[in-house]
Formats: structure tokens, C-alpha cells, sequence
């Protein structure tokens, strides 16, 4: 019912709410008593008439019912069928690294837990909705859907509501009491009030407001776009005006009256532009998420739209309500609403310039890439990989054209930007996908694919696939050596030393990473490898040879710390922990493995903190701690859903099941079995603050549907504690082990979130929350 929610990353936590929701008590029992009976439940009804807030509200509401968690799933921005699954495992945290279809994984997941699946926007994906929705239902009958869709997906046992518009005054009705008009009215002067300061509903201007609101059909989309108009007319002027303007523009025949009305509202909210807003909101369409003020300047400016005149044509659109602002970690980002976006894809296409205006959008995002791939091994590898979170949904809607059609240079240098990017997020099952897609359409025996075909084959190798990885790598490796290139001779060598080490072939591994590391001495820095180092580390982990271990991994790690890195920096820090645990030194071993959780947790690499918490519980068994220990172990097993990988081959189970053997030894198969299954339905969060060794956080705990009573993450929380104790953001750098600008961005988004200005405010919230 509102035009404005906040912009979730696809954690699966559900969308907070930014105004007021009105109405709808009897939609929302309705459909929590819809929801405790039956599997799946679908929001039907036209664009705007307030499906998503229904559900979100009553998601809410109903958390308590499901111990397994209530997870939200935006679809809108998802063009591609085929990643539905992943797009659900994305929202759930299973990052998709493992080996299998994501549909699989999904299903064994869920397969015995209770939870609450919020699907929204499922009528561009109907078949795969309707499909991948069928087989969960049937493999895990603790799952409940509730979904939003323009139609019902016709699934065995679904129970559609029709979610009809606001209640609207009847013409020639009574006036209402004051404090109880009609839904709809309410609407209506909640949204006026916050676009015009100091507007009330009053005797003067209720019946004009009722009539629109009845001219209107009631639904909340279309009001909202009235309302904003008032910040220009009055509520007469608006009312004559809707005469004139909304109902001579008609959607089509076969629509519904109501379908046919919104149109006509956009329609009529389109009448109102400039030339150059028109313009502009049909080539904003381009963008399937949000998108910051200099992608629309390179991408839309141009053939009419001059790129300084951007910003206030712009600004112009977010005045009318048409595009919104959606800030995301104190950054200034926009959006426009699905029907608003939709509407304009109709305009671009009228107008015949989509195809160019695509490939000129993905041509900004390529620059960009570029520089990525560039900078990925050095101090801007924090920043970037935030710009790839907030852009992932934008790029994603491209890469279709990109793969099939984009000129042959920039589709393999783009592709091999984003497979770094991929991997350093926990990516690999897209990585997988859109590799596959892109050696099916081109031909790649050209010169220059040496180092994409070897990207290939790691993530291959990173789900077990290692036949299709070796049938690659043996290629790459002759284009390479071929074209003299030695940069991909290097990372060719190290893929293949990866390659070995997964296959359980120490020796080849170690032989294959020392001549990588030779040869990317003389290559340009590549993230990639980076990681040679580390990966011998873990080979001379295996051989048994402890100090070898540390000191290979320690280079791997000092060789991040010098390119100003954080994520090889991180993986050399975890070797060494083990190596030393291994060798008996607990203290310098958890010191190591601490240090590199930290980090992991600030880059949110889930397999990295799998790997560190599985770690530091072993170090706790030799500690003598096993209670705990097996408790973190259960954390850790439930986190390696999400990953289906042991990354470090077949000796990392050896060495896991040691430590496990070691607990159950010690405690008792009963006793074990009860704390590995407490751990097991720990949040995440809290899991890693025992690992670390950190206190519980008041206030701050998440519950498996990921909800939090802070406004603040975990990590924000210790950030703000720090403040509160007076260090400047360098000495709250040095003190967690983050680099700078990650501070920084804490320090910016825990202002941005609590609506404050100043670090004394922080300082004195801190206090009044007793941490």
C-alpha cells in the first residue's frame, strides 16, 4: 500500500517498513489463518494494489509460528528463469559453492525444518515459480509459501486471495466521523501529509478528497500518485484534473476496470513530466534494481538527455514519486517501483532504442568491471566488492545479452571480472552458471580465453566436477602456452595445482603451485594468485609438515596485508591457525584463527567463517573445552549447507573428524549429540561471537529468520561499543583487524541507521542500551 520500503540485500530478512500501513485487518487474518492451514497461499491482483506490504505485514506476524524462519524472496529483478533456485538460496544464505543443482540443495535444506517462504513477484517466473514450488512443497513438509503474483501459479492444494483494493467512500454517503474515514481516505491524507508540510484532512477538503478517492477504485498505487500531486494543486484541482487526464487514457479491453485504472493513473502521472522526465523514466527502466546518480548519467544520458541535465531531470521524477530514493549504507541510490519500471520498459521499446540503450548500460557496467579486475588484489577490494552487492540485480539483468550477443572482447573481459567478483562473494554456483553459458554460446579456442577457461575450470573444481575442470584446464593450458601469455600461464598453473589438491594428490599440487608461484612473480596482480601461497600452506598442512605450513601461509597472508587486501590475508591467517594448532601452540593457533574470523565476518564469506569456526572448535577440544566446542562444531555444520564444499579436498573431513572423535570421546555420544544439535540452532551471529571469545550483545540477538531487535548488525554493535569507548577509527581498525574504509563504512551506516550526526550520539546510545 505504500510507495516507499526499504531496500533489503537478498538476505532473505524481510523488507523493513519505512510509512504507515493502513487498513486491511480482515486481509491480514485472512491470511494468517490461510497460511496456519494450508502449504501455499498466493497474493493475487494487479500492480499496486498492495500485494507486498499484505504479505510482508502478515509474514511478520506470523515469524513466531516458524522455529526454521521466515524468509523474504524479491523476484522482480530477476530476468532469468533458470536462477530462480539459486536467487532462493541466495535469500536463505546458501551461498550455492556446492556441487549439485541449487533446486537439490534447496529441498535438503528445507526438507526438515519449519519455515515461512515469502515469494514476491512471481508473475514474470510463472512456470519456474509454479514448478520449483511444487517439488519444495512436496520434499519438505515443514515448508509453507506465501506468494505474491499478478495470477495464481496453479500448483497442487494453492489457496489464492484476491487482494481487492482499499475500502472507498460511496458518492452521496454520509461525511464520516472524524478518526474513522475509509481506508482509502486515510491513505490519502497520510500520503499528502508527508509530501505537503502542514496539509490536514479538513470540512473544506474532505468531499473533494472522498470523490477522488472513489474515482480512484480505491487502489493504493494510484492514490499514492494523487496525493503526491498536491505539492502543486489542491485537492479540487486534482479531482477536475483526473477527468480530464486519467480517464480518457485506458488500458486495454480484456484488462480488469481496476488494471485499466492504475494504467490509466501511471498514464496520467506520465502526462505530468517534462519531455526530458519522460525520457528519462523510459530509459531508467534499463536498470532491474537500484542504481546510483552515475550509472543513470553515462547510461541514460545522450539523444535528447544531455548528462549534466541528468541530475535535475532526476530529481524531478523523485519529486513526482515516479523514481524513490533507497539509500543503502549511507549511499544515495534510487529505484522506481515494478509497475513504474514496467511502464517504462513499454515506453523504451515503443520508442526502439532498448537493444542500444542495453548495450550502452552494460558498456558503463564493463568500465567499471575493468577497474575491478584491476584493483581486486589491493586496498580497494572492500569497496568493490560493496559496489558488486549493491549492482549484482543490474549486471545480473544484462548478462544475457552480454553472453549471446555483446562483442567478443568485452563479454570474456567482462565475464572475467565478474568471476573474480563471484568468488570472492561465495558466488561459485552463479559463477558456475554464467560460465557454462558463455562457453556453450561462444567459441573460445580464440586467442586471449586462456585465463577465462582457467576461472572455469576453479569453479568446476570448487563443486568436485574435477573431470569437466581437467578437460579445461588441459586446454587453457595449451592456449596459454601458445600465446606466450604468462599471466594465464600462472593462473592456469595454480588452478591445476588446486585441482590436484582437491583430487587428494599432495605432492602434484605442491610441484604445480611452486612453478605458479614462480611464474606469478613475473604477472600482473591477479587476486587469484594471491592464494598460491595459501593453497601450499594447506598442502604442506596435509604432508604433515607444520612448519612448513606457516611459513608458506604466512607469506600468502603477508602478502595480502602488503597489496592492502583483506580476503587472501584472512584465508593465510586460517592455515596458520591450523598449522599451529596442529603443531600444539593453542594460544598463538586461536590468536591466528580469531583474527581471521573477524575479517571473514566483515566480508561475509560464509565458507570462511564455516572453515574458522570448525577450527577454533578444534582448538577448543584440545583445550579441553568440548561442550563448546561440539556446540560450534553444530553451528558450523549447519553454515556448510550453505557451502557443500570442503574447499581443502578430502584431507580437511580427515582432520574435521578428528576433533569430532576427540569431543565425542570425551563427552559421550548422548551429551555430544545434544550440544552439536544446541549449536546447530544457534544463530550464526552468535556463534562466531563465541568463537570469538566476544560477550552476547543485548538486544542484539537474530533468530534463524535473520530478524534483529537492534537496528545495528552484530558487527556495527561492536563498532559502536568501540566509539563509545573513544578510539578513532583507525585505532578501531587496528583493534578488529578491518582495514580503514571498512571502519569507516561502519561508523557511516551505524550513523545512516540510528539517525544520528555526530559520534557522541552513538556514544551516548551505546550507554542507554546497557552494552
Amino acid at each position: 500500500m505504500a510507495l516507499e520500503m526499504t531496500l533489503e540485500r537478498q538476505t532473505g530478512r524481510l523488507p523493513a517498513e519505512f510509512t504507515s500501513f493502513v487498513g486491511r485487518k480482515t486481509e491480514l487474518h485472512q491470511v494468517r489463518r490461510l497460511i496456519d492451514g494450508h502449504r501455499l497461499v498466493t497474493l493475487t491482483g494487479p500492480g499496486g494494489v498492495g500485494k507486498t506490504r499484505l504479505a510482508v505485514r502478515t509474514a511478520a506476524r506470523a515469524s513466531d509460528a516458524f522455529d526454521g524462519g521466515v524468509y523474504f524472496v524479491g523476484l522482480s529483478s530477476l530476468t532469468e528463469p533458470s536462477l530462480l533456485a539459486q536467487a532462493i538460496c541466495d535469500a536463505l544464505g546458501l551461498a550455492g559453492q556446492g556441487g549439485g543443482p541449487a533446486a537439490s540443495r534447496l529441498a535438503d535444506h528445507l526438507a526438515d525444518r519449519r519455515v515461512l517462504l515469502v515469494l514476491d513477484t512471481c508473475e514474470h517466473l510463472l512456470d519456474a515459480c509454479a514448478a520449483l514450488t511444487e517439488v519444495l512443497l512436496r520434499c519438505a513438509p515443514g515448508l509453507r509459501v506465501l506468494a505474491t503474483s499478478r495470477q495464481p501459479l496453479d500448483v497442487l492444494g494453492e489457496h489464492t486471495i484476491s487482494v481487492a483494493p482499499l475500502g472507498r467512500p460511496e458518492p452521496g454517503g454520509p461525511d464520516a466521523p472524524d478518526g474513522e474515514e475509509c481506508d482509502s481516505v486515510r491513505l490519502f491524507a497520510e500520503r499528502a501529509a508527508a509530501a505537503v508540510q502542514g496539509w490536514t484532512l479538513t470540512n473544506g477538503n474532505r468531499d473533494a478528497v472522498a470523490r477522488l478517492c472513489h474515482r480512484l477504485d480505491g487502489i493504493p498505487l494510484a492514490i499514492e500518485l494523487a496525493a503526491v500531486q498536491l505539492r502543486t494543486f489542491s485537492a479540487d484541482q486534482v479531482l477536475s484534473r483526473l477527468g480530464t487526464r486519467l480517464f480518457q487514457a485506458r488500458g486495454a479491453r480484456t484488462s480488469v476496470p481496476r488494471h485499466q485504472t492504475l494504467r490509466a493513473a501511471i498514464d496520467w502521472s506520465h502526462a505530468l513530466c517534462s519531455a526530458e522526465e519522460r525520457l528519462l523514466w523510459a530509459r531508467l527502466s534499463v536498470f532491474a534494481g537500484d542504481f546510483d546518480l552515475d550509472a543513470a548519467e553515462h547510461a541514460c544520458s545522450g539523444d535528447g538527455l544531455p548528462a549534466e541535465h541528468v541530475v535535475d531531470v532526476l530529481t524531478g521524477l523523485v519529486d513526482k514519486s515516479v523514481v524513490q530514493r533507497a539509500d543503502r549504507g549511507g549511499r544515495v541510490r534510487y529505484r522506481m517501483l515494478d509497475s513504474l519500471r514496467e511502464y517504462g520498459v513499454e515506453r523504451l521499446a515503443a520508442g526502439g532504442g532498448q537493444a542500444r540503450l542495453r548495450r550502452r548500460c552494460f558498456d558503463w557496467y564493463a568500465g567499471r568491471l575493468r577497474l575491478a579486475r584491476a584493483e581486486l588484489a589491493g586496498a580497494e577490494q572492500a569497496r568493490w566488492l560493496d559496489w558488486f552487492d549493491r549492482e549484482r540485480a543490474n549486471i545480473r539483468a544484462l548478462l544475457g545479452d552480454v553472453v549471446t550477443t555483446a562483442e567478443t572482447a568485452t563479454a570474456r573481459d567482462a565475464l572475467d571480472a565478474l568471476g573474480r567478483l563471484w568468488m570472492l562473494h561465495g558466488m561459485a554456483g552463479e559463477c558456475r552458471h554464467w560460465m557454462d553459458r558463455l562457453l556453450e554460446a561462444r567459441d573460445t579456442t580464440g586467442e586471449g580465453w586462456a585465463r577465462l577457461l582457467g576461472l572455469a575450470a576453479l569453479t568446476m573444481t570448487l563443486q568436485d566436477d574435477l573431470g569437466a575442470a581437467g578437460e579445461l584446464l588441459d586446454r587453457a593450458s595449451a592456449q596459454a602456452r601458445a600465446e606466450g601469455d604468462r599471466d594465464a600461464v600462472a593462473l592456469v598453473a595454480c588452478c591445476e595445482g588446486v585441482r590436484a589438491l582437491f583430487a587428494g594428490d599432495v605432492d602434484r599440487s605442491l610441484r604445480l603451485l611452486g612453478a605458479a608461484d614462480e611464474l606469478g612473480e613475473q604477472a600482473d596482480d591477479d587476486v587469484l594468485l594471491l592464494l598460491v601461497e595459501v593453497f601450499r600452506g594447506v598442502g604442506y598442512l596435509f604432508k604433515g609438515d607444520h612448519p612448513a605450513a606457516v611459513e608458506h601461509a604466512g607469506r600468502g597472508a603477508r602478502a595480502g596485508e602488503e597489496h592492502g587486501e583483506l580476503w587472501v590475508r584472512s584465508y593465510g591467517m586460517l592455515v596458520c591457525g591450523l598449522a599451529l594448532w596442529l603443531a600444539g601452540d593453542l594460544d598463538a593457533a586461536l590468536e591466528r584463527l580469531r583474527r581471521s574470523l573477524r575479517i571473514k565476518r566483515d566480508l561475509a564469506d560464509e565458507l570462511g567463517m564455516t572453515l574458522g569456526l570448525e577450527a577454533i572448535a578444534g582448538c577448543l577440544c584440545s583445550g579441553g573445552e568440548y561442550v563448546r566446542a561440539a556446540r560450534l562444531l553444530g553451528a558450523a555444520d549447519r553454515m556448510r549447507e550453505s557451502t557443500q564444499t570442503a574447499w581443502f579436498g578430502p584431507h580437511h573431513a580427515m582432520l574435521r573428524e578428528t576433533h569430532i572423535g576427540e569431543a565425542v570421546r570425551a563427552l559421550g555420544e548422548r551429551r555430544y549429540r545434544a550440544a552439536f544439535e544446541e549449536g546447530g540452532r544457534l544463530a550464526a551471529a552468535h556463534a562466531i561471537r563465541d568463537a570469538l571469545g566476544e560477550p552476547a550483545v543485548s538486544g542484539a540477538g537474530a533468530g534463524a529468520s535473520g530478524q534483529a531487535a537492534s537496528p545495528l548488525t552484530e558487527r556495527e554493535l561492536e563498532v559502536a561499543a568501540l566509539v563509545a569507548e573513544g578510539l578513532s577509527n583507525r585505532d578501531i581498525a587496528d583493534r578488529l583487524t578491518i582495514a580503514k574504509r571498512t571502519a569507516d563504512s561502519h561508523i557511516e551506516h551505524i550513523l545512516a541507521k540510528l539517525g544520528f550526526s555526530s559520534r557522541a550520539q552513538i556514544a551516548v546510545w551505546i550507554t542507554e542500551q546497557g552494552t
